[in-house]
């Protein structure tokens, strides 16, 4: 009987924990679409403001604004779309130019970085990879903005790829402090923005539509990481069709991945 019991508590258990996944995403759902709807007025205001012959200094700063709201909506979306989890989400992949999905990433990032005085570096050879193409550029983005935030004034961020055979790795490097060893373990939780959280702005819900996405892709994540030195992020990506890739690319991989120090 006391067995029945627990198993009977199991799964009221269960059956709780999966209805109120559903309403948690049922209100991510609204809660991204009612935001939405001022965000593109915002955006669409900002457009309209910019076209309109101020000068450039006003003209740059409105473009800055406008970058960021055009990321904030990408990553309403984001969040919209991992609130369909468990089933209903299902990967898109085909063949997808690598060097066009990073500069999507570098777009969303590269007035923000200037902002921040740090380096953006993009190291990419061309490559056309089997992959999500929406769900990658989840992935880069949210690993590049958290690399941003975490390397600091003066500091230096890198996204590079290396070319080995039929698979291509994507890095993304930070000079920032370096993650402690024992933050690793829950690195990619929610809510989880590490000793610096005082003066890094967010939620710290970053690395964990990275971890999500990165599941639902298929790909496991790499990390490296030393104090004062830095941590890089790695993901692993089957080429599409190898015969695509020149021999070229694949000396540019090896030497871009020396140059950028991450070897």
């Amino acid at each position: 009987m006391k067995i029945e019991i627990s198993r009977q508590g199991d799964d009221e258990a269960l059956a709780f924990a999966e209805a109120s996944r559903h309403e948690m995403a049922r209100l991510l759902a609204v809660a991204g679409h009612d935001l939405k709807q001022p965000l593109q007025l915002a955006m669409l205001s900002i457009d309209r403001a910019a076209g309109q012959g101020v000068a450039f200094p006003v003209a740059s700063r409105l473009g800055v604004a406008l970058d960021s709201l055009r990321r904030l909506n990408r990553e309403l979306d984001d969040i919209a779309r991992l609130s369909q989890r468990g089933g209903a989400l299902v990967a898109q992949r085909r063949p997808v130019e690598l060097a066009e999905v990073v500069a999507r990433v570098e777009q969303d990032w590269r007035a923000y970085a200037d902002l921040c005085n740090v380096q953006l570096q993009i190291l990419v050879p061309s490559a056309v990879v089997e992959t999500d193409p929406e769900m990658l550029g989840t992935i880069l983005r949210n690993l590049v903005g958290n690399a941003i935030k975490f390397s600091g004034p003066g500091g230096r961020v890198c996204i590079a790829a290396r070319l080995s055979g039929d698979r291509v790795t994507i890095d993304v490097h930070d000079t920032g402090e370096g993650i402690p060893a024992d933050q690793l373990s829950t690195l990619f939780d929610a809510f989880r923005r590490g000793a610096q959280a005082q003066r890094i702005e967010g939620l710290g819900l970053g690395l964990l539509i990275v971890r999500q996405t990165a599941e639902l892709l298929g790909l496991p994540i790499a990390v490296r990481t030393a104090e004062n030195e830095g941590s890089t992020f790695s993901i692993e990506l089957p080429l599409a069709d190898h015969s695509c890739v020149p021999a070229m690319a694949m000396e540019f991989g090896a030497a871009a991945f020396a140059h950028a120090g991450l070897g």
